[in-house]
């Protein structure tokens, strides 16, 4: 289950919040960098120790999935989310096109049953469709949830905790 932490940035003070990673304490300041026009994350251990400097990088919002279809003779769920002219974020006002043939991580959430939740390398193809390798059939779909594309802004240094900055607030798993 993942901790919300509510955060609104300031380049006025330092805010500072206390998380657990990797199941210890660390200490996470948020500084404005003046040559970047940008935002970092600053974390230390508790006694002070500095351990990753990192951008602040916010995911974009999540996506509505259209339709998911199991090929059991691939083993590949592929997975069409819906039109993109219903995106918050249009294409053509900065979004980033993703050319297909390129290996993505993708995070499915609101899904039941609870075998198609989780995060999966998937085969992007086209703006709308990817494919995931799964090794069993994950079962017929009671609930369609959405395709997220997170960034884990500690996953260089931290092996099996997540922090992500989203819709203003920071999620830290587990």
């Amino acid at each position: 289950m993942a901790t919300v932490i509510p955060f609104v940035p300031s380049n006025i003070h330092i805010p500072t919040i206390s998380v657990v990673l990797d199941g210890n304490t660390y200490s996470i300041k948020v500084t404005w960098n003046v040559s970047a026009q940008r935002y970092y994350i600053n974390v230390y251990s508790t006694d002070g120790t500095w351990v990753i400097t990192t951008p602040l990088v916010s995911c974009p919002p999540g996506r509505a999935v259209q339709s998911v279809n199991w090929d059991s003779t691939r083993r590949v769920l592929t997975v069409q989310m819906v039109d993109p002219s219903l995106w918050p974020i249009p294409l053509s006002a900065g979004g980033v096109v993703t050319p297909p043939g390129q290996m993505i991580d993708y995070t499915l959430e609101g899904f039941q049953p609870d075998t198609y939740n989780g995060l999966f390398r998937g085969l992007h193809l086209t703006e709308t469709t990817f494919s995931v390798p799964m090794d069993i059939d994950p079962g017929q779909i009671v609930v369609m949830g959405i395709v997220n594309r997170l960034v884990n802004m500690v996953q260089t240094v931290f092996t099996s905790s997540s922090l992500v900055y989203r819709n203003g607030a920071f999620e830290v798993n587990p």
